[in-house]
């Protein structure tokens, strides 16, 4: 009997380096240009010599500015100031995501949900835990909530690694999924019902452009005390090589983190973080404008794809797109290979976000691009299909 082969699994770095820049729309990143007034800022304290080391958790600039931003957009007040901290910068949200797992994840399981995030999953692998997978269903990505009761009571009280937490992504990378209140309500109970941490993942959050609004799990009742939230400037300023992001919750549980963020990184990068400090709230209307210009981007990519036979799934949010591809395909692997081939384009075969096979026929494609270059990108992937 003929072993069974083990299906290849897209690597998203080697992807983005097989094709130019003008067709890439697969590493999740935004690609727009810098804000004028950020750039001028990290100008200018950079050439003042202000590029030395800072506290752990964060200079306290820009944890002010963070707390101010926490209780406009999220409806929570924290206090930059309190000690135990209840706020510390970051390494950008994947340094949050390592300071959980250091602190709390190590020996223990996390549960994600299916089309994950891989770093979600690599980062619990490294650290020595391990994450168990609920894959969500139908072409509309729906929670059953007695599966995810049923697969936490199964995990709970299991010798090794027993599930610890519950780790969402709202907006969800690959997929742009935002939960719904009823989902996120779930989610809660689950989380008190089992004694379970809440770690949260809200780097999209800007990009819900319709539908359900972002929900912050942390303003739900009882969940202050058990979630950990976690976000990032890298998307939402076009910053992602500054590594800057920033994780909050109840100061019993983030005070711990900063041990791990002091160890592993000493500091988040000093400059950048007066700049941004400078710069993060002071246009009251950019992440509105942000959400604006990314309906377009949006509207624009899905009438182009539905024009030569995708089916986008309508996420609610606009940072990526997740849709089934046309048929006639074999699958997203044998599409991709045909844009990348005859096109210099490409996204993200869906297979790079799951463990089974459901997801297949699905890819995931960045738009935070500038129009110009999201236009061309489209342009060389209709070609690309359409070609005999």
């Amino acid at each position: 009997m003929k072993p069974m082969k083990t299906k290849s699994r897209p690597d998203i770095r080697a992807l983005t380096r097989l094709v130019p820049s003008s067709g890439n729309l697969v590493q999740g990143q935004s690609e727009l240009a810098i804000n004028p007034a950020l750039a001028d800022a990290a100008s200018r304290i950079i050439a003042a010599s202000q590029n030395h080391y800072g506290p752990a958790e964060g200079l306290l600039e820009l944890r002010s500015a963070v707390a101010e931003k926490i209780a406009a957009f999220n409806g929570i007040v924290i206090d930059p100031e309190a000690v135990p901290l209840q706020l510390l910068i970051t390494p950008g949200a994947t340094g949050a995501l390592i300071t959980i797992s250091q602190t709390y994840l190590r020996s223990v399981s996390a549960l994600v949900f299916e089309p994950y995030y891989p770093y979600h999953r690599h980062i619990l692998n490294e650290l020595g835990g391990t994450t168990e997978v609920l894959p969500l269903h139908s072409k509309n990505l729906e929670l059953d909530s007695d599966e995810l009761r049923a697969r936490c009571r199964e995990l709970k009280n299991r010798k090794t690694f027993p599930l610890r937490a519950i780790i969402i992504c709202t907006p969800a990378n690959p997929t742009g999924k935002v939960f719904n209140r009823s989902e996120v309500e779930t989610i809660a109970a689950v989380c008190h019902e089992f004694d379970l941490l809440c770690i949260v993942d809200e780097v999209y959050e800007h990009y819900v452009v319709a539908g359900q609004p972002h929900i912050s799990i942390a303003t739900l009742p009882g969940m202050w005390e058990r979630t950990i939230t976690v976000n990032s400037f890298s998307k939402s300023w076009n910053i992602s090589g500054w590594r800057l992001g920033y994780v909050y919750g109840d100061a019993r549980l983030v005070s711990a983190l900063n041990k791990a963020n002091n160890v592993f990184y000493v500091c988040s990068p000093t400059p950048l973080q007066r700049a941004l400090s400078e710069v993060l709230m002071t246009d009251p209307r950019y992440y509105t404008d942000l959400r604006e210009s990314f309906t377009v981007k949006r509207r624009f990519a899905v009438h182009a794809l539905e024009q030569v036979g995708f089916e986008v799934y309508d996420s609610g949010s606009a940072f990526y797109v997740w849709a089934r591809i046309p048929k006639g395909f074999e699958d997203a692997m044998q599409l991709n290979e045909r844009l990348i081939d005859r096109g210099g384009v490409a996204g993200v075969p869906g297979n790079a976000f799951v463990d089974g096979a459901e997801w297949d026929n699905y890819m995931r494609l960045c738009i935070a691009r500038e129009d110009g270059v999201l236009q061309g990108a489209l342009k060389k992937l209709h070609s690309a299909i359409m070609e005999k």
